[in-house]
């Protein structure tokens, strides 16, 4: 019986699926397949019930998966004890949120693989529901994108920034250092992401409350499109003060204090709870000391 035995019968059975646990796991699903095979041989009986379509666990699979489970965690721990930081090497599949992308994750990437060449990134540039169900699905490793209201027990997280929003619009359309109040919203259209961007469900939660019934005009899957669009007034938009502080201070937008004010919104690395691997404790970290909404590329710079 070895670490590797375990550790791919104990995602297939996780996530219900060879070929997506041998997608995580960076290996065919032919070695996939192999490895558990040895771990039946080895425990003498059957592990999964061959004759289901999906990854089905017989009854003593069943009976040692949250063993399984705790070995792999032991490796990881045994690493912290000792002090000694395991090698990071493979392929790790991520998602991003578009802020996070257009701000600091090239410095994220340009650290990672200069300190751990040897671990090929694979990111993905998503929504927030998008990349959450990716995690769950195990097709993604972690994931950087705005905190949800709701709790998934299946995932944890660490907070790295929170920022504050702002309703702007073109100079054209609204005066400059105007207040806003609920009404002033809804005599203009308004711009947003789709409904399974974070930033869309925090405006939503905001407009109920306060009893905003603004005409929405477009709704759209990128930030930056709501920028270019709200820029050529379109409509309004609210959107990041310090992603659009350059276009703001040029004057090329205007950003409005509102009256009650927009809820700030958390990001956050999260990840599988049930995932020891050592990299993703890594990799937190260095979200954790990278993590810098202030950057700007492209336009907004």
């Amino acid at each position: 019986m070895t670490l590797k035995q375990l550790e791919a019968f104990y995602w297939a059975a996780s996530l219900g699926s060879f070929s997506v646990a041998a997608t995580r796991l960076n290996i065919t699903q032919s070695t996939l397949s192999k490895r558990i095979a040895e771990l039946e041989a080895s425990v003498g009986v059957p592990l999964f019930d061959r004759s289901a379509q999906r990854s089905v666990l017989t009854e003593h699979g069943t009976r040692i998966l949250g063993h399984a489970h705790k070995i792999l965690q032991f490796e990881g721990e045994i690493h912290q004890l000792l002090g000694t930081p395991p090698r990071l090497a493979g392929l790790c599949r991520f998602g991003v949120s578009e802020l996070t992308a257009l701000t600091w994750f090239p410095s994220f990437v340009a650290r990672v693989t200069t300190e751990h060449p040897d671990l090929a990134l694979e990111p993905y540039v998503d929504l927030a529901a998008g990349l959450e169900r990716r995690l769950v699905r195990g097709e993604i490793d972690f994931a950087i994108l705005p905190q949800s209201s709701e709790d998934n027990p299946m995932l944890s997280s660490v907070p790295l920034a929170t920022l504050e929003f702002a309703w702007m619009s073109s100079p054209r359309r609204i005066p400059a250092r105007a207040v806003l109040r609920s009404r002033d919203i809804m005599q203009h259209p308004i711009l947003t992401m789709t409904a399974e961007s974070r930033l869309t469900a925090a405006y939503e939660s905001w407009a109920a409350s306060n009893g905003v019934q603004g005409r929405r005009v477009l709704a759209c899957n990128s930030l930056s499109a709501i920028v270019g669009l709200t820029l050529a007034d379109v409509g309004i938009s609210f959107l990041p003060r310090l992603f659009m502080r350059k276009l703001v201070d040029s004057g090329q937008l205007h950003a409005f204090k509102v009256v009650p004010e927009l809820p700030s919104i958390e990001y956050c690395f999260k990840w599988r709870t049930d995932d020891t691997r050592a990299f993703i404790s890594a990799l937190g970290q260095f979200a954790k000391e990278e993590a810098d909404y202030t950057l700007s590329l492209g336009f907004a710079a």
